[in-house]
């Protein structure tokens, strides 16, 4: 009888488990923490924080799975991952959304607020100006200093299409600004942005929204970012296990 709840409780405890959503990556989707607040996620995953090339993800929720839109090479920036600092040429890590959305050429099928740049469009780079790290048009900024600022229409092709990773999103002075999800230059690297192939980044517009977040660090730190506590049926078959083996 003993022997035959054993088995029983293994049963549940087996049963109790939720189902992974593993992908080619090895790593389940479900279980990041965002995941219950978007149904959207993008990974940029390098291999190490010194490189400079790395993998671009795409995953959307459709019902209770998660699928795989895309998969794109992606250069992130020349000194690698781990940004600090105004200037210092490296990615940020951690979990971001995007807050602007932009670009030199038309709108490429987005209903989100897209914003064709022109002469008059800069990215603030100023740490001591009220508009650092924000889109500014010097049409409606008179006294605007565009010497610490990046003339979004002359990064061609870079800004052909851009979104903004919301990287220091408060304005803390030096810390850095202007991290963008961009198009391909002719350099194998990013001066901290993450830039893709134009047609993937056209792609990924068609079915953004507004919610979506992005993940960027390597593969063994994903964990940081994921969720892997047990439902409290998985709790209550491992104690009926453990009270019973104690019980023989």
């Amino acid at each position: 009888m003993k022997l035959f709840l054993i088995i029983f409780s293994l049963f549940i405890f087996t049963l109790s488990k939720e189902p992974n959503q593993l992908t080619a990556l090895d790593i389940d989707i479900s279980k990041f923490k965002v995941a219950s607040s978007t149904n959207q996620i993008i990974l940029v995953i390098p291999a190490n924080y010194t490189t400079t090339s790395a993998t671009l993800y795409f995953y959307i929720k459709e019902g209770e799975k998660w699928n795989q839109q895309l998969e794109t090479r992606a250069n992130i920036g020349k000194n690698g991952l781990g940004k600090e600092k105004e200037g210092d040429n490296k990615t940020p890590v951690g979990v971001y959304k995007f807050n602007r959305y932009f670009g030199i050429y038309d709108n490429p099928g987005t209903d989100l607020d897209y914003v064709k740049v022109n002469e008059s469009h800069y990215w603030d780079g100023d740490s001591n100006s009220s508009n650092y790290n924000t889109l500014v048009n010097i049409e409606t900024y008179k006294d605007f200093d565009p010497s610490e600022s990046e003339h979004l229409i002359d990064y061609n092709p870079g800004y052909e299409y851009g979104m903004n990773i919301n990287y220091n999103e408060e304005k803390t002075k030096h810390k850095g600004s202007a991290i963008f999800l961009h198009c391909f230059t002719k350099n194998n690297y990013t001066g901290g942005c993450v830039a893709i192939d134009r047609d993937k980044l056209k792609e990924i517009y068609t079915k953004i929204n507004k919610d979506c977040n992005i993940i960027i660090d390597t593969k063994e730190n994903m964990t940081r970012y994921q969720n892997y506590q047990n439902s409290k049926f998985i709790n209550i078959g491992f104690l009926m296990i453990i009270c019973l083996i104690l019980t023989l």
